[in-house]
């Protein structure tokens, strides 16, 4: 079969997480399937050389996040599952739809790529062009990969902090249905329901979604709550024309309406007002894979489109417009030259376009890339590859990655390491905006560049214990900031970023598991030594899951975050607790519920923005 769907090879028999690596499954016969164990060898990864491999061949450090571990730890949005991942920080101002924007490993929010079956959604429109994670529901996501570090030889710019690859859910065999619904606090209603299966040489996804709430105040300690109503619908049909041919095709729409605070004069400082933001987002993408000469060679074509509308209002005036768009097309060939030797590479097009507050401008990428894999010797894997993008307003940049991995399959240990560059140009708004008393944009930015290298390890225990560890160090250079001094985007920093990515996974009792993820990261500006904004220098999630019976599961989390930097001064560090329980009452029929916040901590995520106090929500599960 032709589907890239990882769980089709090796990891369709082992579903297995990277970071929750927790089993508490809530209902007989694999009802709702938690992972057994942590993630072993065998799991396959596509994004990290965009072909599937066994992570014991993959030199990247490289996270999944399985639907399993999504439905077990109850998340509403992708955000909640991404900010419990070693060396990932998710900066939201405020509570539901609050912006939302991830770090990785400390890099710029605009500087992570963020794919959904295969089409890059990061906000062409937006300042830094990054993607607000405020409005990404869980509820059709089969799979997440996160690599972190400079990838830009495989997905070219806004790849310098690292790729998040997500994957909706699609068809595999019989027609199947589930439905969940949930309500609590703050007058909070969310629900979904999706339809997947195959029928003959199709298979089929169809899944909807949505939340209402009326949440809480975005400014700390305002009297007014902001809430959220927002729904998702998305669609997945696969065909396969012939035992060789096989056609892709996604579907997803999104439409947000959040509340939020603005800064109302003559104080300008964060308080209560009636503004709203409405955003929609719609992507299409098609794909075509054929393979030739028995198998060793694929050719993969895909067409993507992505654009999203926003506007801020304040009572009838429009206070923010913004349209961003981006079309792109990428041919990819996969070839096993041999049992050793194996290569990759393609061609792409991108056109982004935006029309932001009156200001209308696109540009033009074209690129070429290759990446060839060598095993010179057993479980001994090398990469090496190039990219070389052709920018319309930049001209060209040439970017290299290599990576190794070894897995002494005896001792259940894999060494990995790598070393790889990145290239960023400047975002449309950043070359076009211009306020606070400038005359003329900078037209004259240059692209930022990066480079950076990890190394870590992997050890196995059996079925007891698996331990992850990773160093890493990565640089960048002419960062973009904002200069209020002329109104315009520049290049000003010199950036370095260093740390630790730590994970323990225990299982020591039969029904227990317990995980552990740590990350230090010290992120500095060069210029000024002074540390970046919004990034923890220390962060732990600990989860813990007690399958109590064969239907009834408890379950923990406990979150530290560091005290960190902002605009306006320092973020004190905060200690959280969420208490979640499921209860199987037939196969079919789950019910669960959780207590977020549950000793009510009083802390802010971003500077001068409230989080929710105590909070209690409970619902069910259905499937048919």
């Amino acid at each position: 079969m032709l589907r890239e769907k990882p769980r089709a090879g090796v990891n369709a028999q082992h579903p297995d997480t990277t970071y929750a690596l927790l089993s508490s499954a809530a209902l007989p016969a694999l009802l709702f399937a938690i992972p057994a164990h942590a993630q072993n060898s065998d799991t396959i990864v596509v994004s990290a050389t965009k072909s599937p491999l066994p992570l014991s061949q993959v030199g990247s450090a490289v996270s999944v996040i399985e639907a399993d571990e999504i439905a077990q730890r109850q998340y509403q949005f992708v955000a909640d599952a991404l900010s419990q991942t070693a060396g990932l920080a998710i900066a939201r101002n405020g509570s539901l739809g609050g912006q939302a924007a991830l770090r990785i490993r400390g890099e710029a929010a605009g500087r992570t790529l963020v794919i959904i079956d295969g089409v890059v959604v990061n906000d062409a429109s937006a300042p830094g062009g990054g993607f607000n994670f405020a409005n990404l529901d869980a509820a059709d996501v089969e799979r997440i990969e996160i690599i972190r570090g400079p990838q830009s030889i495989l997905y070219g710019s806004e790849a310098i902090g690292g790729v998040v690859s997500i994957t909706t859910k699609r068809g595999d065999g019989a027609p199947e249905a589930q439905l969940f619904l949930e309500g609590g606090s703050f007058a909070t209603f969310r629900g979904g329901a999706s339809v997947t299966g195959a029928a003959g040489a199709a298979d089929y996804g169809v899944t909807v979604s949505g939340i209402t709430s009326n949440g809480v105040s975005r400014a700390d300690g305002g009297d007014e709550a902001d809430g959220i109503d927002a729904y998702t619908a998305s669609a997945n049909l696969d065909f396969d024309a012939a035992s060789n041919l096989r056609f892709e095709t996604s579907l997803r729409y999104n439409h947000t309406r959040t509340d939020f605070d603005g800064f109302p004069p003559p104080a300008f400082e964060l308080a209560d007002t009636d503004d709203e933001d409405i955003s929609e987002e719609f992507l299409a993408a098609g794909r075509a894979l054929l393979t030739l000469f028995e198998g060793k060679l694929e050719n993969i074509v895909t067409v993507g489109y992505h654009r999203i509308d926003r506007e801020s209002v304040l009572g009838d005036v429009t206070t923010f417009e913004g349209e961003g768009d981006r079309l792109s097309a990428e041919y990819l060939a996969r070839f096993k030259l041999s049992e050793k030797i194996s290569l990759v590479a393609g061609a792409e097009h991108e056109r982004t376009h935006t029309d932001t507050s009156g200001i209308e401008d696109a540009v033009d990428v074209n690129s070429v890339f290759g990446l060839v894999a060598v095993t010179p010797v057993k479980n001994l894997t090398f990469t090496a590859g190039g990219r070389h993008d052709d920018h319309e307003t930049f001209g060209g940049a040439t970017t290299a990655r290599v990576t190794a991995a070894y897995y002494a399959e005896q001792a259940g240990l894999v060494l990995r390491g790598s070393w790889g560059e990145g290239f960023a140009a400047p975002s449309l708004f950043q070359l076009n905006f211009v306020c606070c008393g400038g005359t003329t944009p900078n037209r004259d930015l240059q692209p930022e560049t990066s480079d950076g290298w990890d190394a870590g390890f992997d050890k196995t225990l059996g079925d007891i214990a698996t331990f992850r560890a990773t160093y890493f160090h990565q640089s960048t250079e002419n960062q973009i900031d904002f200069d209020f001094a002329s109104g315009a985007y520049v290049n000003i920093a010199s950036t370095v970023r260093k740390g630790v990515e730590a994970e323990l996974a225990l299982r020591p009792l039969a029904g227990v598991d317990v995980s552990v993820s740590y990350a230090y990261i010290d992120a500095t500006d060069r210029i000024t030594g002074l540390p970046l904004l919004r990034q923890p220098k220390h962060a732990v999630a600990l989860n813990g899951d007690w399958r109590v019976t064969d239907r009834f599961s408890l379950g923990a989390t406990f979150r530290y975050n560091g005290e960190e930097a902002d605009g306006g001064g320092p973020i004190d560090d905060w200690m959280r607790v969420d208490l979640r329980a499921s209860y199987a009452a037939t196969e079919s029929l789950e019910l669960f519920g959780r207590i977020e916040n549950a000793f009510d901590a009083d802390y802010q995520d971003v500077l001068f923005y409230g989080e929710p106090g105590v909070a209690a929500f409970g619902g069910v599960r259905v499937r048919i």
